[in-house]
Protein backbone atom coordinates (compact mmCIF):
# COMPACT_ATOMS: atom_id res chain seq x y z
CA UNK A 1 0.00 0.00 0.00
CA UNK A 2 1.68 3.33 -1.20
CA UNK A 3 1.99 6.07 1.38
CA UNK A 4 0.42 9.29 1.65
CA UNK A 5 3.12 12.18 0.94
CA UNK A 6 3.59 14.99 3.22
CA UNK A 7 2.47 17.00 0.15
CA UNK A 8 -0.96 15.32 -0.03
CA UNK A 9 -1.17 15.21 4.00
CA UNK A 10 -1.00 19.17 3.66
CA UNK A 11 -3.55 19.32 0.74
CA UNK A 12 -6.25 17.48 2.86
CA UNK A 13 -5.73 20.14 5.71
CA UNK A 14 -5.64 23.25 3.45
CA UNK A 15 -9.12 21.91 1.69
CA UNK A 16 -10.47 21.46 5.00
CA UNK A 17 -9.20 25.24 6.09
CA UNK A 18 -11.00 25.78 2.76
CA UNK A 19 -14.38 24.14 3.56
CA UNK A 20 -14.53 26.98 6.78
CA UNK A 21 -14.50 30.14 4.42
CA UNK A 22 -18.23 29.69 3.72
CA UNK A 23 -19.45 29.45 7.07
CA UNK A 24 -16.64 31.24 8.68
CA UNK A 25 -14.90 29.33 11.57
CA UNK A 26 -17.35 30.00 14.54
CA UNK A 27 -20.63 28.66 12.32
CA UNK A 28 -18.91 26.09 10.80
CA UNK A 29 -19.25 22.10 11.85
CA UNK A 30 -15.68 21.48 13.13
CA UNK A 31 -16.69 17.93 14.58
CA UNK A 32 -15.60 15.73 11.83
CA UNK A 33 -12.99 18.40 9.85
CA UNK A 34 -9.80 16.58 9.57
CA UNK A 35 -8.60 19.93 11.61
CA UNK A 36 -9.20 18.43 14.64
CA UNK A 37 -6.21 15.84 14.00
CA UNK A 38 -3.63 18.67 13.69
CA UNK A 39 -0.82 18.69 16.43
CA UNK A 40 -2.14 21.99 17.55
CA UNK A 41 -5.31 20.34 18.57
CA UNK A 42 -4.41 16.81 19.77
CA UNK A 43 -1.39 17.30 21.42
CA UNK A 44 -3.13 19.64 23.67
CA UNK A 45 -6.36 17.31 24.35
CA UNK A 46 -5.36 14.11 23.26
CA UNK A 47 -7.28 11.39 20.97
CA UNK A 48 -10.00 10.32 23.67
CA UNK A 49 -10.89 14.38 23.90
CA UNK A 50 -14.54 14.70 23.28
CA UNK A 51 -15.34 16.38 19.63
CA UNK A 52 -16.55 19.63 21.05
CA UNK A 53 -13.48 20.20 22.99
CA UNK A 54 -11.40 19.56 20.14
CA UNK A 55 -13.46 21.87 18.12
CA UNK A 56 -12.78 24.84 20.52
CA UNK A 57 -9.18 24.00 21.08
CA UNK A 58 -8.83 24.13 16.91
CA UNK A 59 -10.27 27.72 16.74
CA UNK A 60 -8.45 28.80 19.60
CA UNK A 61 -5.00 27.46 17.97
CA UNK A 62 -6.83 29.33 14.28
CA UNK A 63 -7.25 32.77 16.84
CA UNK A 64 -3.80 32.35 18.43
CA UNK A 65 -2.07 31.64 14.81
CA UNK A 66 -3.72 34.51 13.16
CA UNK A 67 -2.68 37.13 15.55
CA UNK A 68 0.39 36.15 16.48
CA UNK A 69 2.07 34.49 13.67
CA UNK A 70 0.70 35.89 10.70
CA UNK A 71 1.57 39.42 9.64
CA UNK A 72 0.46 42.82 8.05
CA UNK A 73 -2.14 41.44 4.86
CA UNK A 74 -0.99 37.86 5.66
CA UNK A 75 -3.09 38.81 8.97
CA UNK A 76 -5.85 40.41 7.44
CA UNK A 77 -6.53 38.05 5.06
CA UNK A 78 -6.64 34.77 7.51
CA UNK A 79 -9.60 37.06 8.96
CA UNK A 80 -11.23 37.98 5.97
CA UNK A 81 -11.24 34.13 4.98
CA UNK A 82 -12.18 32.77 8.37
CA UNK A 83 -14.78 35.68 9.54
CA UNK A 84 -12.56 36.45 12.38
CA UNK A 85 -12.32 39.55 14.34
CA UNK A 86 -14.28 42.46 12.76
CA UNK A 87 -14.99 40.34 9.79
CA UNK A 88 -17.02 38.33 12.37
CA UNK A 89 -20.78 37.53 11.21
CA UNK A 90 -19.85 38.92 7.80
CA UNK A 91 -21.55 37.43 4.36
CA UNK A 92 -19.57 34.84 2.72
CA UNK A 93 -19.77 36.40 -0.33
CA UNK A 94 -18.22 40.30 1.28
CA UNK A 95 -15.43 38.52 2.32
CA UNK A 96 -14.63 36.87 -0.86
CA UNK A 97 -14.63 40.06 -2.56
CA UNK A 98 -12.81 42.19 0.44
CA UNK A 99 -9.82 39.29 0.59
CA UNK A 100 -9.49 39.54 -3.44
CA UNK A 101 -9.02 43.51 -3.26
CA UNK A 102 -6.73 43.03 -0.62
CA UNK A 103 -4.03 41.59 -2.85
CA UNK A 104 -4.81 43.18 -5.37
CA UNK A 105 -7.29 46.38 -6.09
CA UNK A 106 -8.03 44.90 -9.74
CA UNK A 107 -9.13 41.60 -8.70
CA UNK A 108 -12.06 39.78 -8.36
CA UNK A 109 -12.36 36.17 -6.61
CA UNK A 110 -13.36 34.06 -9.41
CA UNK A 111 -11.08 35.53 -11.94
CA UNK A 112 -8.15 35.91 -10.22
CA UNK A 113 -7.85 34.74 -6.61
CA UNK A 114 -10.16 31.81 -6.02
CA UNK A 115 -7.21 29.48 -7.43
CA UNK A 116 -3.24 30.03 -6.49
CA UNK A 117 -3.71 33.04 -4.43
CA UNK A 118 -6.10 31.57 -1.98
CA UNK A 119 -4.06 28.24 -2.01
CA UNK A 120 -1.31 29.94 -1.15
CA UNK A 121 -2.75 31.89 1.75
CA UNK A 122 -4.48 28.41 3.32
CA UNK A 123 -0.73 27.03 3.09
CA UNK A 124 0.69 30.10 5.44
CA UNK A 125 -2.13 29.69 7.64
CA UNK A 126 -1.66 25.90 7.88
CA UNK A 127 1.80 25.96 8.68
CA UNK A 128 1.70 28.68 11.38
CA UNK A 129 -0.97 26.13 12.93
CA UNK A 130 1.95 23.26 12.43
CA UNK A 131 4.41 25.40 14.20
CA UNK A 132 2.08 26.48 16.72
CA UNK A 133 3.03 24.97 20.08
CA UNK A 134 1.87 25.74 23.38
CA UNK A 135 2.60 22.44 25.21
CA UNK A 136 -0.50 20.57 26.95
CA UNK A 137 -3.44 22.05 28.24
CA UNK A 138 -4.89 22.08 31.33
CA UNK A 139 -8.25 21.49 29.77
CA UNK A 140 -8.46 18.27 28.69
CA UNK A 141 -11.89 16.24 29.65
CA UNK A 142 -12.26 15.21 33.06
CA UNK A 143 -14.40 15.55 35.66
CA UNK A 144 -14.64 18.53 37.15
CA UNK A 145 -12.41 19.52 39.88
CA UNK A 146 -13.38 21.38 43.47
CA UNK A 147 -12.28 25.34 42.30
CA UNK A 148 -8.88 26.01 43.84
CA UNK A 149 -8.36 28.31 46.60
CA UNK A 150 -6.23 30.82 44.57
CA UNK A 151 -6.51 30.95 40.75
CA UNK A 152 -3.27 30.91 39.02
CA UNK A 153 -2.49 33.76 36.33
CA UNK A 154 -2.22 31.19 34.09
CA UNK A 155 -5.80 30.10 34.27
CA UNK A 156 -7.12 34.22 34.67
CA UNK A 157 -9.39 34.54 31.60
CA UNK A 158 -8.80 37.67 29.71
CA UNK A 159 -11.76 39.66 27.91
CA UNK A 160 -9.94 38.86 24.62
CA UNK A 161 -10.39 35.14 25.30
CA UNK A 162 -13.97 35.64 26.51
CA UNK A 163 -14.81 37.84 23.56
CA UNK A 164 -13.89 35.11 21.05
CA UNK A 165 -17.03 32.53 23.22
CA UNK A 166 -18.99 35.82 22.44
CA UNK A 167 -18.60 35.93 18.76
CA UNK A 168 -18.27 32.16 18.05
CA UNK A 169 -22.20 32.12 20.43
CA UNK A 170 -23.36 34.82 18.49
CA UNK A 171 -22.43 33.33 14.83
CA UNK A 172 -24.31 29.97 16.17
CA UNK A 173 -27.15 31.88 16.96
CA UNK A 174 -27.12 33.88 13.40
CA UNK A 175 -26.59 29.88 11.69
CA UNK A 176 -29.57 28.14 13.40
CA UNK A 177 -31.96 31.64 12.32
CA UNK A 178 -35.14 29.67 10.52
CA UNK A 179 -36.54 30.58 6.90
CA UNK A 180 -39.62 32.49 8.98
CA UNK A 181 -36.59 34.74 10.62
CA UNK A 182 -37.42 33.33 13.77
CA UNK A 183 -35.08 31.66 16.01
CA UNK A 184 -35.64 28.47 17.56
CA UNK A 185 -37.34 27.46 20.68
CA UNK A 186 -35.08 25.22 22.24
CA UNK A 187 -31.79 23.89 19.55
CA UNK A 188 -31.12 24.31 16.08
CA UNK A 189 -34.31 23.05 13.93
CA UNK A 190 -37.18 23.72 16.42
CA UNK A 191 -39.87 25.85 15.74
CA UNK A 192 -39.50 29.06 15.91
CA UNK A 193 -40.65 31.31 19.13
CA UNK A 194 -41.44 34.53 20.16
CA UNK A 195 -39.67 34.69 23.40
CA UNK A 196 -36.36 32.95 22.79
CA UNK A 197 -35.75 34.64 19.54
CA UNK A 198 -36.01 38.08 21.62
CA UNK A 199 -33.96 36.99 24.35
CA UNK A 200 -31.29 35.92 22.09
CA UNK A 201 -31.29 39.47 20.42
CA UNK A 202 -31.37 41.63 23.94
CA UNK A 203 -28.44 39.22 24.33
CA UNK A 204 -26.07 39.53 21.34
CA UNK A 205 -26.92 43.47 21.72
CA UNK A 206 -25.30 43.63 24.87
CA UNK A 207 -22.53 41.50 23.30
CA UNK A 208 -22.04 44.71 21.55
CA UNK A 209 -23.51 43.06 18.10
CA UNK A 210 -25.22 45.43 15.64
CA UNK A 211 -28.64 45.18 16.28
CA UNK A 212 -29.22 47.04 12.62
CA UNK A 213 -27.84 43.68 11.06
CA UNK A 214 -30.55 42.36 8.30
CA UNK A 215 -31.00 39.01 9.83
CA UNK A 216 -31.88 40.73 13.30
CA UNK A 217 -34.17 43.07 11.87
CA UNK A 218 -35.54 40.16 10.11
CA UNK A 219 -36.00 38.17 13.37
CA UNK A 220 -37.24 40.97 15.43
CA UNK A 221 -39.81 41.76 12.68
CA UNK A 222 -41.22 38.25 13.13
CA UNK A 223 -41.17 38.59 17.06
CA UNK A 224 -42.71 42.01 16.67
CA UNK A 225 -45.55 40.55 13.97
CA UNK A 226 -46.38 37.67 16.32
CA UNK A 227 -47.30 39.87 19.50
CA UNK A 228 -50.51 39.85 20.69
CA UNK A 229 -53.56 42.46 20.44
CA UNK A 230 -53.15 43.45 24.13
CA UNK A 231 -49.41 44.63 23.06
CA UNK A 232 -47.71 41.96 24.77
CA UNK A 233 -45.23 39.08 23.84
CA UNK A 234 -46.79 35.98 23.85
CA UNK A 235 -45.04 32.41 25.15
CA UNK A 236 -43.73 31.20 21.78
CA UNK A 237 -46.47 32.21 18.92
CA UNK A 238 -49.90 34.85 18.41
CA UNK A 239 -52.32 33.61 20.92
CA UNK A 240 -50.35 32.50 23.17
CA UNK A 241 -51.30 34.47 26.62
CA UNK A 242 -48.65 37.30 26.60
CA UNK A 243 -45.65 37.21 29.74
CA UNK A 244 -43.63 39.59 31.50
CA UNK A 245 -40.37 38.00 30.52
CA UNK A 246 -40.95 37.63 26.48
CA UNK A 247 -42.29 41.20 26.28
CA UNK A 248 -39.76 42.95 28.66
CA UNK A 249 -36.62 41.02 26.38
CA UNK A 250 -38.47 42.22 22.95
CA UNK A 251 -38.54 45.75 24.56
CA UNK A 252 -34.76 45.34 25.44
CA UNK A 253 -34.54 43.76 22.00
CA UNK A 254 -36.16 46.46 20.07
CA UNK A 255 -34.37 49.50 21.78
CA UNK A 256 -31.95 48.38 20.23
CA UNK A 257 -32.27 48.12 16.93
CA UNK A 258 -33.92 51.28 17.36
CA UNK A 259 -31.06 53.03 18.64
CA UNK A 260 -28.88 51.23 15.73
CA UNK A 261 -31.30 52.19 13.06
CA UNK A 262 -33.39 55.40 14.48
CA UNK A 263 -36.44 54.13 12.61
CA UNK A 264 -39.62 55.32 13.90
CA UNK A 265 -41.05 52.31 13.49
CA UNK A 266 -39.25 50.69 16.39
CA UNK A 267 -39.48 53.48 18.73
CA UNK A 268 -43.33 53.06 18.28
CA UNK A 269 -43.15 49.64 19.25
CA UNK A 270 -40.82 50.54 22.24
CA UNK A 271 -44.14 52.43 22.94
CA UNK A 272 -46.52 49.39 23.24
CA UNK A 273 -44.42 47.35 24.64
CA UNK A 274 -43.64 49.56 27.60
CA UNK A 275 -47.37 50.06 27.99
CA UNK A 276 -48.16 46.90 28.15
CA UNK A 277 -45.49 46.59 31.13
CA UNK A 278 -46.75 49.49 33.25
CA UNK A 279 -50.33 48.48 32.48
CA UNK A 280 -49.43 44.70 33.91
CA UNK A 281 -47.63 45.23 36.79
CA UNK A 282 -49.09 44.39 39.95
CA UNK A 283 -50.04 47.69 42.01
CA UNK A 284 -47.36 48.33 45.04
CA UNK A 285 -45.51 45.58 43.39
CA UNK A 286 -43.17 43.99 40.62
CA UNK A 287 -44.32 41.61 38.04
CA UNK A 288 -45.92 38.19 37.41
CA UNK A 289 -44.45 35.84 34.57
CA UNK A 290 -48.04 35.96 33.12
CA UNK A 291 -50.04 38.90 35.06
CA UNK A 292 -53.48 38.43 36.34
CA UNK A 293 -53.20 34.95 37.30
CA UNK A 294 -50.36 34.61 39.97
CA UNK A 295 -48.54 37.42 42.57
CA UNK A 296 -44.73 38.96 40.99
CA UNK A 297 -41.82 36.67 40.38
CA UNK A 298 -38.59 38.04 41.01
CA UNK A 299 -36.84 36.95 37.75
CA UNK A 300 -39.70 38.50 35.82
CA UNK A 301 -39.24 41.46 37.98
CA UNK A 302 -36.17 42.13 37.31
CA UNK A 303 -36.68 41.65 33.15
CA UNK A 304 -39.50 44.57 33.43
CA UNK A 305 -37.50 46.61 35.26
CA UNK A 306 -34.22 46.47 33.22
CA UNK A 307 -36.59 46.37 30.15
CA UNK A 308 -38.40 49.97 31.58
CA UNK A 309 -34.66 51.36 32.53
CA UNK A 310 -33.46 51.10 29.27
CA UNK A 311 -36.54 52.73 27.61
CA UNK A 312 -36.75 55.51 30.04
CA UNK A 313 -34.47 57.90 27.88
CA UNK A 314 -35.82 57.26 24.31
CA UNK A 315 -39.58 57.70 25.48
CA UNK A 316 -40.30 61.25 26.98
CA UNK A 317 -43.71 61.44 26.63
CA UNK A 318 -44.06 58.20 29.12
CA UNK A 319 -41.14 59.17 31.71
CA UNK A 320 -43.26 60.18 34.23
CA UNK A 321 -45.15 56.78 33.98
CA UNK A 322 -41.97 55.13 33.62
CA UNK A 323 -40.34 56.48 36.61
CA UNK A 324 -43.21 55.37 38.66
CA UNK A 325 -43.22 51.67 37.53
CA UNK A 326 -39.67 51.40 38.46
CA UNK A 327 -39.69 53.15 41.75
CA UNK A 328 -42.24 50.54 42.80
CA UNK A 329 -41.29 47.45 41.29
CA UNK A 330 -37.60 48.22 42.79
CA UNK A 331 -38.55 49.03 46.19
CA UNK A 332 -40.49 45.61 46.13
CA UNK A 333 -37.60 43.83 45.12
CA UNK A 334 -35.00 45.74 47.99
CA UNK A 335 -37.77 44.40 50.86
CA UNK A 336 -38.68 41.39 49.45
CA UNK A 337 -34.69 40.48 50.25
CA UNK A 338 -34.13 38.13 53.01
CA UNK A 339 -32.06 37.83 55.71
CA UNK A 340 -29.15 35.83 54.49
CA UNK A 341 -29.31 38.63 52.28
CA UNK A 342 -30.04 36.82 49.18
CA UNK A 343 -33.69 36.63 47.37
CA UNK A 344 -36.01 33.85 46.23
CA UNK A 345 -37.89 33.04 43.67
CA UNK A 346 -41.16 34.93 44.61
CA UNK A 347 -41.69 37.05 48.47
CA UNK A 348 -41.11 34.52 51.46
CA UNK A 349 -39.16 31.47 49.61
CA UNK A 350 -35.90 30.82 50.68
CA UNK A 351 -33.29 32.48 49.18
CA UNK A 352 -31.17 31.12 45.90
CA UNK A 353 -28.27 32.22 44.38
CA UNK A 354 -29.40 32.33 40.58
CA UNK A 355 -32.43 34.48 41.47
CA UNK A 356 -29.61 36.50 43.61
CA UNK A 357 -27.71 37.07 41.23
CA UNK A 358 -30.05 38.23 38.50
CA UNK A 359 -31.33 40.69 41.27
CA UNK A 360 -27.95 42.20 41.53
CA UNK A 361 -27.17 42.59 37.95
CA UNK A 362 -30.92 44.47 37.36
CA UNK A 363 -29.99 46.63 40.78
CA UNK A 364 -26.40 47.47 39.16
CA UNK A 365 -28.64 48.88 36.12
CA UNK A 366 -30.83 51.12 37.52
CA UNK A 367 -30.53 55.11 38.06
CA UNK A 368 -31.49 55.19 41.60
CA UNK A 369 -31.20 53.01 44.41
CA UNK A 370 -33.72 53.91 47.08
CA UNK A 371 -32.14 52.36 50.44
CA UNK A 372 -29.16 53.81 52.05
CA UNK A 373 -28.07 50.16 53.34
CA UNK A 374 -28.37 48.97 50.04
CA UNK A 375 -24.46 48.60 50.07
CA UNK A 376 -24.38 46.32 52.85
CA UNK A 377 -26.64 44.13 51.68
CA UNK A 378 -25.25 43.72 48.37
CA UNK A 379 -22.45 43.01 49.88
CA UNK A 380 -24.03 40.40 51.49
CA UNK A 381 -26.18 39.26 48.56
CA UNK A 382 -22.35 39.06 46.76
CA UNK A 383 -21.23 36.72 49.63
CA UNK A 384 -24.65 34.73 49.80
CA UNK A 385 -23.80 33.48 45.80
CA UNK A 386 -20.06 32.53 47.01
CA UNK A 387 -21.09 30.15 49.86
CA UNK A 388 -23.87 29.10 47.35
CA UNK A 389 -20.90 27.69 44.58
CA UNK A 390 -20.66 23.92 44.65
CA UNK A 391 -17.59 21.71 44.89
CA UNK A 392 -17.01 21.92 41.66
CA UNK A 393 -17.43 25.45 40.96
CA UNK A 394 -20.74 25.48 39.44
CA UNK A 395 -23.78 26.76 41.33
CA UNK A 396 -27.22 24.87 41.03
CA UNK A 397 -30.45 26.55 38.48
CA UNK A 398 -33.42 27.82 40.07
CA UNK A 399 -36.67 25.75 38.53
CA UNK A 400 -39.77 28.75 38.58
CA UNK A 401 -42.79 27.14 37.96
CA UNK A 402 -45.19 29.71 36.84
CA UNK A 403 -48.59 28.72 36.09
CA UNK A 404 -47.23 24.92 36.04
CA UNK A 405 -44.24 26.12 33.58
CA UNK A 406 -41.05 25.01 34.26
CA UNK A 407 -38.51 27.95 33.64
CA UNK A 408 -35.16 26.80 34.31
CA UNK A 409 -32.75 30.37 35.59
CA UNK A 410 -29.62 29.19 34.88
CA UNK A 411 -27.26 29.24 38.05
CA UNK A 412 -24.02 29.91 36.37
CA UNK A 413 -25.24 32.45 34.25
CA UNK A 414 -27.14 34.42 36.74
CA UNK A 415 -24.67 34.10 39.26
CA UNK A 416 -21.84 35.04 37.12
CA UNK A 417 -24.45 38.46 36.33
CA UNK A 418 -24.59 39.00 39.90
CA UNK A 419 -20.44 38.92 40.82
CA UNK A 420 -19.65 41.40 37.69
CA UNK A 421 -22.33 43.93 39.12
CA UNK A 422 -19.94 43.95 42.24
CA UNK A 423 -17.02 45.97 42.59
CA UNK A 424 -13.30 44.36 40.92
CA UNK A 425 -11.62 44.70 43.59
CA UNK A 426 -13.20 42.98 45.56
CA UNK A 427 -14.76 40.42 44.08
CA UNK A 428 -11.97 39.68 41.06
CA UNK A 429 -11.75 35.74 42.27
CA UNK A 430 -15.10 35.11 42.26
CA UNK A 431 -15.82 36.53 39.04
CA UNK A 432 -12.86 34.54 37.32
CA UNK A 433 -14.46 31.64 38.89
CA UNK A 434 -17.68 32.76 37.89
CA UNK A 435 -16.50 32.72 34.29
CA UNK A 436 -14.87 29.02 35.14
CA UNK A 437 -17.98 28.07 35.94
CA UNK A 438 -19.87 28.69 33.16
CA UNK A 439 -17.50 27.71 30.58
CA UNK A 440 -18.57 24.11 31.22
CA UNK A 441 -21.74 24.67 29.81
CA UNK A 442 -20.11 25.80 26.48
CA UNK A 443 -20.51 23.50 23.49
CA UNK A 444 -17.81 24.51 21.10
CA UNK A 445 -20.69 27.31 19.67
CA UNK A 446 -23.54 27.41 21.49
CA UNK A 447 -24.38 26.77 25.82
CA UNK A 448 -26.59 23.81 26.71
CA UNK A 449 -27.85 22.92 29.86
CA UNK A 450 -26.77 19.58 31.64
CA UNK A 451 -28.57 16.72 30.87
CA UNK A 452 -30.89 18.53 27.81
CA UNK A 453 -30.45 19.35 24.35
CA UNK A 454 -31.78 22.62 25.24
CA UNK A 455 -29.70 25.15 23.33
CA UNK A 456 -31.60 28.72 22.64
CA UNK A 457 -32.51 29.54 26.18
CA UNK A 458 -28.42 28.93 28.27
CA UNK A 459 -27.02 30.64 25.26
CA UNK A 460 -29.06 33.53 25.87
CA UNK A 461 -28.02 33.56 29.45
CA UNK A 462 -24.40 32.29 28.70
CA UNK A 463 -23.93 35.39 26.04
CA UNK A 464 -25.81 37.96 28.77
CA UNK A 465 -23.04 36.63 31.33
CA UNK A 466 -20.34 36.71 29.11
CA UNK A 467 -20.59 40.01 28.28
CA UNK A 468 -20.75 41.41 31.63
CA UNK A 469 -17.75 39.55 32.80
CA UNK A 470 -15.92 40.74 29.53
CA UNK A 471 -16.73 44.31 30.41
CA UNK A 472 -15.49 43.77 34.14
CA UNK A 473 -12.44 42.38 32.96
CA UNK A 474 -11.59 44.73 30.42
CA UNK A 475 -12.09 47.48 32.78
CA UNK A 476 -9.51 45.69 35.10
CA UNK A 477 -7.22 44.88 32.75
CA UNK A 478 -6.85 47.44 30.88
CA UNK A 479 -6.45 49.54 34.13
CA UNK A 480 -3.74 47.38 35.22
CA UNK A 481 -2.41 48.25 31.33
CA UNK A 482 -2.61 44.16 30.96
CA UNK A 483 -2.33 43.50 26.86
CA UNK A 484 -0.57 40.45 27.11
CA UNK A 485 -3.44 38.45 26.39
CA UNK A 486 -2.34 35.39 28.67
CA UNK A 487 -3.36 32.18 27.70
CA UNK A 488 -6.27 30.83 29.83
CA UNK A 489 -8.01 27.92 28.95
CA UNK A 490 -11.18 25.96 30.61
CA UNK A 491 -12.37 22.55 31.11
CA UNK A 492 -15.40 22.07 28.33
CA UNK A 493 -18.42 19.44 28.88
Amino acid sequence: MEETSPADSSDIYIEALKALISPGVYAAPLEDSPLMDLPAVVDRFGLESSPGTRARGFIDALERVVAEQLKMNDRKAAEILFALGDWTGKPAQERRVAVAKLRDKHWTWEKNYRKEPLHLDLRKVYLALIRDDVGPSVAVQAPRQPVPEAVRPAEKPHHRHVDSVLRRSCAWVQRVQNRDGGLPSDNEGSISCTWSTAGLLWAMAEAGEDAAALWKQRALSWVLDHGNQDRGIPIVGKGDPSITDATAQALLATRACYEATGDGFYRDKMTDLTNWLILHQEPGSGWAWRPGMETSWTASTCFGLIALDAALPLLPAQRENIEESIRVAQQWLLTTQNNDCGWGSHRGDHSRAAITGIVLFTLSRLTSDPRADSVGLIGGAIDFIKDSQRSDGTWASTIDRPMGHTITRFGDAYCLLGIAAASMADHEPSLVQGVQALMKSHQGSYFQYQDTVMHSWPTRDGILALSAASRKLQQEQGSDGDESGEAWSYAGN
